[in-house]
């Protein structure tokens, strides 16, 4: 049985049963800043579970697509095993007041005993062992009454029990394990899951929740009004189990992309930690793909940073087994297995190939600087590698701490692993808040909002709930309503409350956490607001007008980019408002002043055109079939709202638009820029705001022409000629400072014989304005000119130093890294590098002399007496000894 049979088993099975099959939710969790990814099927369920959303119906079930490897458990870590992995899909079913304990377990003991022929899995129910909480006699009883297991077969497991955090639904669990026969690998023979001896002989592969109480703060529990059944079966389990294999990895639904990496590979799976390189590889090429699919970038924090993490740590695994072509060679095998399943992958597999390759291009750059940095570091001398040393490495060069511990052991160095992960801990608390939603205050249960704001801009309304502070402001729920909540990167509608002796500014409105109400956010300036209330709710008209305008022009952009760049272009949000309107888009590089052009002259060809706009409710399914485009992070329900454009321009959209696009006037595109690798965006103005961006830029058009004396058409060649004068001066006097330094490193410098090594050593003049580049040419001509490529070379500026060194010293002993170290500390710095160049700061310039005789010292010299400053000469500060004849020794 392959992986999609296995797959759509389970789906068929529940369907038949009376269950509504729900598409998988997207990786990116939608209003739940709980956490930053769907880490289990139940995340997109949980409104459902807790009462603020009701479901489409009681019974319900689906195949979720998952992500485990960014909170406070290391799961990445566990990857590369037999049965752990950060991207997992987990099969499903719940019930919300429907069947309970005796129907769910009947559901799952049927599914997995009953024949193929039935629409079962067909295991042998001799090696089906269930799992208990201790004191859930319930569940037990049904499993040896009902189902007929022998209670000598029934683990009774403390971790049977499911909460959810320390308040909320909970209940006891029961998990079904699979017996793959002994010997176990823990040695034993007659071992059971209960012993829980880390062996491989038995895999958990169904856990049913039952929940059936709330936990309160004061550490009581109730019986829930409906208790709720929740399971989750991984399917990578299930089919490893199917399929008689021990690790997840020799299934269909990893085989094929191993196979591609070994055979793009240098080396064979011939060890154990190479098998598990490669499949490290395949695990986060899945992850990879399917966080950018769903609209994730690599950054450095948040869901991006659990992304790079990711394609970084599968880099440093295909170092180590030689591989050609890197992680995203490996796309086309993923599509293959997956891609029927989820269409995501090959509609976007042009831009996941892009996305993955660009962040590994860049790791490779970086690898090298972070590289030379841990190099500094070792030859430092010191015998561990602090934590937070080692977390920057990874925080500012993408250094994955693995391979900071690879190096770093090959030279007999330890890493604090502890201080590391302290410091990765600070960061993603950092990250957390930085990702943490500012929303309304949550207030009670409230019924969805009727919005009747696409027809009304005004309408008679009730107050249902309100939250009032004594200064006037707070929170108001109406029912009607006419405000837009904001959504679809369109900002909450204001406006205004009347009543009989009491008015009310509207300033925002947006829905609630995690429901479907409108709320309003407001200030009463005169008279009272009580719940009950009859109010005339009127929605500012103008703002409105424009916002719409905006909303519907962004829909014109993208559908022109697609025209322009090709349909792979993949929308990552937008910001309207009645200003402008901003449009994010995955892309690999910069637009070209003529595709610009292009796309704004479709944008507005499209206005003039005067499309006509209709709207058609749907479920999403039809509508995909239709072309409809959909909002990348957005979340939608089964039933969607259609905008289209005279049939051009067709996206799943509620936000308020437009009746006719010439209603727009004209669009300007004003900017377009990059926000983080991979992703542009596009600013444009339309109407009104059109119309003042362009006597904006004329006048500041004509002002400058007028000050530089040109026509304004002439006003772009005008700036390119003096922007290319004052490159050649800045040229011009980099020349003259560089020159004046290598004429000091050969007139100024001084050579002393110490022992089998000749030093030649430069304290250079110019203050501080000699920067490291002058200090590092210096110490290249000093080293050419004065020693012909072989001894030490040291120059030592304001506020940095340099050193190199040639082959011949190198093997007498003498590395320019411990130079520039001693060196730099003398002065209150740090210093370090290669064997035969490095550099270093300068901490107290009146210390100089002293990193010099600390270098002489180092070579085997003594240190020079201290004398009084010498005149100013050229080559020297004042301050520095006077110069010495070549070969002069100090006395």
């Amino acid at each position: 049985m392959d992986s999609p049979e296995i797959r759509e088993r389970f789906l068929n099975f529940f369907d038949d049963r009376g269950h509504h099959r729900l598409p998988s939710a997207s990786l990116v969790t939608h209003d739940d800043p709980s956490v930053l990814f769907t880490v289990a099927g139940m995340v997109p369920l949980k409104p459902y579970i807790l009462g603020v959303r009701t479901p489409p119906a009681a019974r319900l079930t689906s195949c979720q697509k998952c992500f485990r490897g960014s909170g406070m458990r290391d799961d990445i870590a566990e990857v590369g095993d037999t049965t752990h992995h950060t991207f997992f899909e987990m099969l499903g079913n719940w019930s919300f007041g429907d069947y309970f304990k005796e129907g769910a377990i009947d559901l799952a003991w049927e599914l997995l005993t009953s024949s193929p022929d039935a629409g079962g899995y067909g295991l042998d129910p001799d090696r089906l062992w269930p799992s208990v909480y201790p004191t859930d006699t319930v569940s037990e009883e049904i499993w040896v009454n009902r189902v007929g297991v022998p209670r000598s077969r029934i683990s009774r497991l403390e971790e049977n029990w499911w909460q959810a955090g320390p308040t909320g639904p909970c209940g006891y669990d029961s998990e079904v394990y699979y017996d793959r026969g002994g010997p176990c690998s823990c040695g034993r023979t007659g071992c059971t899951p209960q012993d829980e001896c880390g062996g491989d002989r038995w895999v958990e592969i169904w856990n049913l929740v039952f929940m059936e109480f709330e936990q309160h703060e004061d550490g009581t529990r109730t019986p829930l009004p409906n208790p709720v059944v929740d399971t989750g079966m991984g399917l990578e389990r299930i089919t490893a189990v199917l399929q008689g294999v021990r690790s997840n990895y020799e299934t269909d639904l990893f085989k094929g992309i191993v196979d591609g990496y070994i055979a793009r590979a240098g080396v064979k799976p011939d060890t154990p930690q190479r098998q598990m390189s490669f499949n490290i590889l395949a695990d986060h090429l899945r992850s990879a793909a399917f966080l950018v699919a769903d609209g994730v970038t690599p950054s450095n924090e948040g869901r991006g940073y659990a992304l790079r993490r990711v394609i970084r740590r599968a880099a440093v695994h295909g170092r180590r087994v030689g591989l050609q072509g890197g992680l995203a060679a490996g796309l086309p095998d993923l599509v293959e297995v997956m891609g029927s399943a989820y269409p995501e992958l090959r509609e976007r597999q042009q831009h996941v190939e892009r996305s993955l390759s660009a962040e590994e291009e860049s790791f490779a750059r970086t690898l090298s600087d972070g590289a030379a940095r841990l190099e500094a570091l070792i030859e430092g001398g010191a015998s561990r590698i602090d934590g937070g040393d080692a977390f920057r490495l990874y925080d500012t060069f993408g250094f994955p701490v693995e391979l900071t511990v690879e190096l770093a052991r090959e030279r007999g160095v330890e890493v604090d692993i502890p201080g590391y992960h302290a410091a990765m801990l600070q960061q993603r608390e950092r990250s957390r808040k930085g990702t943490e939603r500012v929303g309304f205050t949550a207030g009670p249960a409230l019924p969805p909002s009727t919005f009747v704001g696409y027809e009304k801009l005004e309408t008679e309304s009730e107050v249902i709930w309100t939250q009032l502070g004594e200064n006037g402001e707070g929170q108001v729920v109406l029912e009607p309503t006419p405000f837009y909540a904001e959504s679809g990167g369109q900002v909450g509608d204001r406006g205004t409350l009347q009543w009989d002796d009491g008015w009310a500014e509207v300033l925002d409105t947006q829905f609630m956490p995690g429901t479907d109400t409108r709320a309003s956010t407001l200030r009463v300036t005169r008279g009272h607001l009580r719940e009950g209330m009859r109010v005339l709710a009127a929605v500012d008209f103008e703002r409105r007008a424009q916002t719409a305008r905006h909303h519907s022009a962004t829909h014109l952009l993208h559908k022109s980019l697609r025209e322009v760049l090709g349909d792979e272009v993949v929308q990552r949000g937008s910001l309207v408002d009645d200003e402008h309107t901003t449009f994010d888009f995955a892309f690999s590089r910069a637009l070209s002043a003529g595709e610009i052009r292009d796309v704004q002259h479709r944008v507005n060809a499209a206005i003039r055109r005067d499309l006509q706009r209709t709207t058609t409710v749907m479920p999403i399914e039809e509508a995909r079939r239709t072309g409809a485009v959909a909002l990348f992070g957005e979340k939608y329900g089964e039933e969607v709202r259609v905008v289209d454009f005279g049939g051009w321009s067709r996206e799943l959209c509620g936000g308020t638009h437009v009746q006719h696009t010439g209603e727009l006037g004209a669009a300007i595109i004003a900017a377009e820029s990059s926000i983080g690798q991979g992703t542009r965006r596009i600013e444009m103005v339309v109407g009104e705001s059109a119309e003042r961006y362009w006597t904006d830029m004329a006048t500041s058009l004509r002002e400058a022409a007028q000050q530089l004396r040109v026509k304004p058409e002439e006003v772009p060649q005008r700036v390119i000629a003096l922007q290319q004068q004052v490159r050649q001066l800045q040229r011009d006097v980099v020349d003259a400072r560089r020159h004046q330094a290598g004429r000091g490193g050969v007139e100024g410098a001084e050579v002393e014989e110490l022992g089998s090594v000749r030093f030649a050593h430069l304290l250079m003049n110019g203050g501080s304005g000699a920067d490291a580049g002058d200090v590092k040419t210096a110490a290249d001509s000093l080293f050419a000119e004065r020693l012909q490529a072989d001894g030490v070379a040291l120059v030592i500026g304001h506020s940095s130093l340099a050193v190199k060194v040639g082959g011949g010293a190198q093997q007498s002993g003498v590395r320019a890294g411990d130079l520039a170290r001693v060196a730099a500390e003398a002065t209150g710095a740090k210093g370090g590098g290669r064997p035969d160049f490095a550099a270093g700061g300068v901490g107290d310039p009146e210390r100089r002399a002293d990193a010099l005789d600390a270098v002489r010292r180092a070579l085997g010299g003594g240190a020079t007496p201290r004398v009084p400053p010498a005149p100013r000469a050229q080559g020297h500060d004042a301050g520095s000894p006077a110069p010495r004849a070549q070969g002069e020794s100090a006395s």
